[in-house]
């Protein structure tokens, strides 16, 4: 019933399956795409925060007359905002910058 094609000499069978370079880029994808998801849905982001330079250009701020006691109050509002806003999300750790060694995004205040 079912006609079957005679193999003739010097003719290949069709490849079924990927060869070496199929696999190898299959992998380079699958692994890169692992490694892009990791680092943006799982890792902890590590943010630093220089409390101790800002509160002294504060105080120097203050203490030439160039700003009141309620605009270091708003100012101080107006960090903590800030602060709370780059640390919404739960893998978002904020470190202040002297614990820090290197390597941290630092966040501005300005």
């Amino acid at each position: 019933m079912t006609q079957e094609r005679a193999k003739t000499p010097g003719e290949e069978t069709p490849k079924t399956t990927p060869g070496y370079l199929e696999i190898i880029v299959m992998t380079i994808l699958i692994v890169g795409g692992a490694i892009w998801g990791y680092d943006q849905f799982l890792a902890q982001k590590i943010l630093t925060f220089d409390l101790k330079g800002y509160l002294h250009g504060q105080t120097a701020l203050i203490k030439a007359g160039e700003m009141t006691e309620e605009q270091f109050k708003s100012n101080l509002d107006q960090t903590e905002a800030l602060l709370d806003a780059k640390a919404k999300k739960r893998r978002h750790v904020i470190l202040l910058k002297d614990v820090v060694m290197r390597n941290g995004n630092e966040i501005s205040h300005e």
